[in-house]
């Protein structure tokens, strides 16, 4: 089953927009929100003992979307190191399976490619 990937981008984003993050090179992805200016956690209101916490409205056409975010109020929180957050592009990655289906969908492999190299395989590889 093919799964989502990133390229990641240090830059601003062209626009306000909710974005999948992360700090640095980590592995762990956050969802934020950009401004225009800086970036801001989003958190459930009242959950958030780090500071003071404005009220937030999720975009109607936001770029990433999220089940949960229409059942509970949301807060933004200032991120007080601003250049450590790099944001993603998201791209898909295929696995083999589908990228095996697509081939033989537009013909570059024949239908019954699992048998149909098996000769030529065993001459080359010396099973012959």
């Amino acid at each position: 089953m093919s799964k989502i990937d990133y390229t990641w981008l240090a830059s601003a984003p062209h626009k306000p927009d909710v974005y999948v993050t992360r700090i640095n090179s980590s592995k762990i992805h956050s969802v934020r929100y950009w401004d225009g200016e800086r970036w801001y956690d989003i958190s459930l209101s009242g959950t958030t003992s780090r500071g003071s916490s404005t009220p937030f409205q999720w975009p109607k056409k936001a770029r990433v979307k999220i089940g949960w975010r229409k059942k509970y109020p949301l807060s933004l929180r200032k991120i007080t190191n601003q250049a450590a957050i790099q944001w993603g592009t998201p791209y898909r990655v295929y696995d083999e399976k589908e990228v095996l289906a697509y081939l033989v969908k537009t013909g570059r492999l024949p239908t019954d490619w699992r048998t149909a190299y098996q000769i030529e395989m065993r001459a080359k590889l010396g099973d012959a």
